[in-house]
């Protein structure tokens, strides 16, 4: 079915494979990228760039979506390699336990129907470990770039550690390792530079050329010439320091292990159930994480004409991990740089392409003796370049946020800024750079989960005015909102089911509200337009708090559910209201306006009847 868009223009389908293998070539460093960053040999990112694509071809829903290695996968099997004290079991052999374990997790999600759980991740979440994986890339680059020998036994947090790598700068810094890796920066950023500069021009040049013929060729041309100067600046600079390394012969400049030709080898033999059971809880946070990591990617490349679904979807990455397993890979997940490249094409053969460019670039890779010395600085050198405009959204996402939950505050209690988003996306930035990714994240996730429970158990209401001269009715100090209060009327809209977790909360808090601003309220009104139900510990809640209240209370705008309720459960009697008052606001306040007018008649009476009374009384004396 995949192949079906391509029966009417058969010259697009030659596209998208030329595409799609050109892509393949020139960005096979990244998967080599990733294997550093995960401290684990070449071929294991290898394996997984070639191998990993398949299933998802076959299964999933996106056609341009190409399932490789991937950062948080790498960083989260880089920090169990680092903390391995097994002796029994190497780097490449966890790195496949890992893709087994996460891959099943994925699949079983997604037999179970358990596509629910991509609702977990808030952007916040998503947003401030993406950040946090760019800085924790960048940093680890740090002993890499320097030449810095690897600590005995350093400190494992990653802020300890970039703290001592700093501090051994001066005297243990190779210059060799410095120097090369400061011109290979440079080379990359200048080809990246002629890479924009080219498109630019292209672009003027289609504009110039108006709608004709020659403006497609020159937009094709500007497209195809920013790929080419762009992508290929990673190929250049390996080739260059590869051939600079051969002929330099400088023993101090750590290499990269020889390439191999890409080939499975099975790994998971000798696997036990301890170890199993030892790494299975991080195989399921990494299995969250990049499941967020693969949402983040679809988001971005989704275009309006792919249908996605997510439990597809999650058998689909989850056969790829196991895949990639069977070949000796990492955990797979979907690579934004790639799928990026792809974007612009049609349809399946796109991805096709690329791995079968993936496949040849190792190959000749792996028969080029030149490329038998590629120095450790030089994938550095990438992953910096890669990574560092990650940096540049981390401001601007700070500053949307703060904005948005002052908003949201609004004079209420500065510490509500910790359960907004800003609190979790700082927690989530935070917290993986202190406490390292896995653990960082899990406490990122467990902040989310609490604050979504706290979010429902406290006190969610909106306090309601009228807008002067109608029937209107808006919150109040709200922006653009012109509702003002109501002369002795306080509304509230409380947001969301009352249960046992926010019932009592929100009349606390409205009494407290009401203490605070002084205002001399007669009645209360609780605007339900938002509440669909109560459950038992709710409704003894209100039929003990509102039974001698200090006030008139009212509920309004109920649905039949509720109101069925509030009369079967007493609820009714105690609010003696009328019937009409239930279902509408309006008339709800118009009988509050009244039973105000009478109160006050009252008081006007009784202070006649006392008045007479005393002047009586002064009389007889």
């Amino acid at each position: 079915s995949r192949l079906k868009q391509y029966r009417e223009n058969p010259f697009q389908a030659a596209r998208d494979f030329a595409c799609g293998l050109a892509v393949g070539a020139v960005f096979w460093p990244i998967p080599i990228g990733h294997a550093a960053l995960a401290n684990v040999a070449p071929a294991v990112g290898v394996s997984t760039s070639i191998f990993a694509p398949l299933p998802y071809l076959i299964f999933g829903s996106l056609p341009l979506l190409s399932l490789q290695s991937g950062s948080t996968a790498a960083l989260c099997l880089g920090e169990l390699v680092e903390n391995l004290d097994q002796p029994d079991i190497t780097p490449e052999d966890l790195a496949v336990l890992m893709a087994a374990l996460v891959g099943i997790i994925h699949l079983l999600m997604g037999l179970l129907d358990l596509g629910a759980a991509a609702e977990l991740f808030s952007q916040p979440l998503l947003k401030g470990r993406t950040g946090a994986a760019g800085v924790l890339v960048l940093a680890a680059q740090l002993e890499t770039i320097t030449g810095l020998p690897p600590p005995v036994q350093g400190p494992r947090v990653p802020v300890e550690r970039w703290g001592s790598a700093i501090s051994r700068l001066p005297q243990e810094a190779n210059l060799s390792t410095c120097g090369l890796s400061a011109g290979l920066l440079a080379g990359l950023l200048f080809l990246r530079y002629l890479g924009r500069c080219g498109t630019a021009q292209c672009s003027d040049a289609a504009a110039i050329a108006g709608r004709s013929r020659l403006r497609r060729y020159c937009e094709a041309l500007g497209r195809t010439s920013a790929a080419v100067l762009t992508a290929s600046a990673s190929l250049v600079v390996l080739v260059a320091s590869s051939v600079a390394c051969k002929y330099l012969g400088e023993p101090s400049i750590a290499l990269l292990d020889k390439f191999e030709s890409p080939s499975p080898f099975w790994r998971l033999h000798g696997i036990s159930l301890g170890r199993i059971a030892s790494v299975l809880p991080s195989a399921a946070l990494t299995a969250f994480l990049t499941l967020g990591s693969h949402l983040t990617v679809i988001d971005r490349m989704r275009r309006p004409q792919d249908s996605w679904h997510p439990r597809r979807e999650l058998v689909a990455i989850g056969l790829s991990s196991i895949g990639a397993a069977g070949a000796g890979g990492m955990p797979a997940m979907a690579n934004l740089a790639v799928c990026q490249a792809l974007q612009k094409q049609v349809g399946a053969l796109a991805s096709v392409g690329n791995v079968v460019g993936h496949f040849m670039a190792f190959w000749l890779v792996s028969r080029w003796e030149a490329l038998q010395y590629v120095p450790k600085c030089a994938v550095s050198a990438i992953l910096v370049v890669e990574f560092a405009p990650l940096l540049s959204a981390i401001p601007g996402e700070v500053a949307h946020l703060f904005q948005q939950a002052r908003r949201n505050v609004r004079g209420r209690a500065w510490h509500l800024l910790v359960a907004s988003d800003l609190g979790i996306y700082v927690v989530a930035f935070a917290s993986p750079l202190v406490l390292g990714i896995i653990t960082g994240s899990l406490v990122a996730v467990l902040l989310e989960v609490l604050l979504a429970v706290s979010r429902f158990a406290g006190p969610g209401y909106v306090s309601i005015g009228r807008v002067p001269g109608t029937q209107t009715y808006d919150e109040l100090d709200a922006p653009g909102s012109r509702a003002v209060a109501l002369p002795k009327i306080i509304i509230t809209r409380p947001s969301g089911p009352r249960w046992f977790g926010n019932a009592a909360a929100n009349t606390r808090a409205a009494r407290r509200e009401r203490k605070t601003v002084h205002r001399d309220a007669a009645v209360a009104i609780a605007d339900w337009r938002m509440v669909p139900f109560l459950d038992e510990t709710a409704l003894t809640h209100y039929k003990r708090a509102w039974a001698n209240p200090d006030v008139k209370v009212l509920v309004t705008n109920t649905c039949a559910h509720v109101r069925q309720q509030i009369k079967e459960s007493g609820l009714a009697e105690i609010l003696d209201q009328p019937e009409e008052t239930l279902v509408d606001l309006n008339a709800a306040v118009v009988w509050a306006e009244q039973y105000i007018k009478h109160l006050e008649g009252q008081q006007v009476i009784i202070g006649m009847r006392e008045r007479t009374a005393t002047s009586e009384a002064s009389d007889r004396d």
